[in-house]
């Protein structure tokens, strides 16, 4: 079992409690319906599609999870795979809401028609579908037919929500912009989509790191940790020069005409990286991410936010499972969040940032949503 000192928590110097964590992401299953081209996980290059065991997370595990981090009242987001093909989505959803907690679910969308009156029924907070562009765009990246089923999904889910008189959950649509979607983006949203269903939108340029930080975050893991490989986090790694021909420029007018749209329909606009200039796009697909204006050279989320992969390992970094800080298997979340190898963890994030940090959606959040409650 992993040591339990609480001293062993390193508490920071603002004074949040970090008792149990915050915000916690649960990867409830691997398994995904959909082979998307530039996935991390099941994509050309995902390391997901060398796995010869798929694994999901024991109901009873999650429950144990939900009810230890009660006090805290983290705020969840459940990924998968796909979550919505987890098998109990319902009770997990359910403890959630019993225990005061707020939840996020981002989806590809081709399960929502079905589970559309449980999303409204539990009060979901904030379901995100991922869709890239319009049909013809999309289904290049995701496959055929999955545009009109998404969009079938999400009519549906508006229409269960306004039946019930519900505000809840928020409908948002998730955009990672690539190569093949960039000058597809002002089609998409202005000619594809009813905006007016719409309650958020995220743009996210597509995450990546080169040969080089893959290498050097492989070093880090070796010398400070004891972990002799990295394979997850090789699914993020790309050739700068796969950007090169973007025009960035209309990639930030583009932003700026939906930004401008979602001002005047109030509408939540996420964008990561924050700043989305011309110029700040440009040094960041040429993986010069430490030159663009806003840029952290330290994160706050190892004493926030901890992530629970479908294998059971725990970690702080959002979606890369190569550093493993305990498992929820053999110990309990607090147990693991309070235990040494944590600490060691959090005390080489004093002073350092992971080469693997600006291919995270966490090292352009500003803001996390329970900081602002807690």
């Amino acid at each position: 079992m992993s040591n339990t000192n609480a001293s062993a928590v390193d508490v920071p110097r603002n004074g949040l409690d970090v008792s149990l964590p915050k915000w916690i992401f649960l990867q409830l299953l691997e398994n995904c319906n959909l082979r998307c081209r530039m996935c991390y996980e099941w994509g050309e290059n995902g390391p997901y599609r060398e796995k010869t065991t798929l694994r999901r997370l024991n109901i009873d595990v999650v429950r144990k999870i939900i009810e230890e981090c009660k006090p805290a009242r983290p705020y969840y987001e459940l990924y998968g795979g796909e979550p919505l093909l987890y098998p109990h989505i319902d009770a997990v959803l359910w403890a959630i809401k019993e225990a005061g907690s707020k939840v996020h679910l981002p989806t590809n969308g081709t399960l929502l028609e079905k589970h559309a009156e449980l999303l409204v029924a539990a009060a979901v907070d904030q379901i995100w579908v991922s869709l890239d562009g319009p049909l013809e765009v999309n289904d290049g990246q995701r496959g055929a037919g999955v545009f009109r089923t998404a969009i079938q999904g999400i009519n549906k889910l508006h229409a269960e929500r306004t039946r019930k008189g519900a505000s809840h959950p928020h409908i948002g649509i998730s955009t990672v912009i690539t190569p093949v979607n960039y000058r597809h983006l002002g089609t998409f949203f202005f000619d594809s989509l009813d905006t007016g269903q719409l309650d958020s939108i995220s743009l996210e340029l597509q995450a990546f790191l080169t040969e080089k930080d893959h290498h050097d975050y492989e070093s880090v893991l070796r010398r400070e940790f004891g972990v002799g490989a990295a394979p997850i986090s090789r699914g993020f790694v790309c050739d700068p020069s796969m950007f090169a021909d973007m025009d960035f420029g209309l990639i930030a007018a583009q932003v700026a005409r939906i930004a401008a749209h979602c001002e005047e329909k109030g509408i939540y606009l996420n964008t990561y990286p924050k700043m989305m200039s011309e110029d700040n796009i440009r040094k960041y697909f040429g993986a010069d991410w430490f030159s663009m204006s806003r840029v952290k050279n330290r994160c706050s989320f190892p004493w926030i936010s901890t992530e629970v992969s479908a294998r059971g390992d725990v970690t702080s970094c959002h979606a890369f499972y190569d550093l493993t800080l305990g498992n929820v298997n053999d110990s309990t979340i607090g147990e693991i969040w309070r235990g040494e190898r944590y600490a060691r963890y959090r005390k080489y994030l004093r002073k350092n940032l992971l080469p693997i940090c600006q291919a995270c959606c966490l090292f352009y959040n500003e803001k996390p949503p329970m900081i602002e409650r807690h």
